[in-house]
């Protein structure tokens, strides 16, 4: 991705960022509690219950703000949107296991 493509794909990338956080912290925050609940049979709190809730609205909130700003940028700079969805594929595989890369 050149300067110019980075610049205009500078908000949609941070909305990207933003999208993985909440999804981490929903799936970080469920897996805790389903953890507990494996090993010591305790079920989550209401309290618990309402924090899962309120981290799935943030990401979801989150996913249509990344889609809103997707496509604005592919319609008013579709060559920095083609280089944005690169570049994240690129970070994407990098991240995968070692094994899932070796599978494809």
């Amino acid at each position: 991705m050149n300067d110019q493509q980075r610049k205009a794909a500078a908000e949609t990338w941070q909305m990207y960022n933003a999208m993985e956080t909440t999804k981490r912290r929903h799936f970080d925050y469920l897996s805790h509690l389903e953890s507990r609940h494996t090993k010591f049979n305790l079920e989550p709190s209401q309290l618990e219950n309402e924090i899962l809730a309120r981290l799935l609205r943030d990401h979801d909130e989150q996913v249509k703000a990344f889609k809103t700003a997707s496509q604005k940028l592919r319609q008013s700079d579709p060559k920095a949107f083609d280089a944005l969805w690169n570049y994240i594929n690129d970070i994407n595989n990098a991240l995968k296991p070692s094994q899932d890369r070796e599978a494809n």
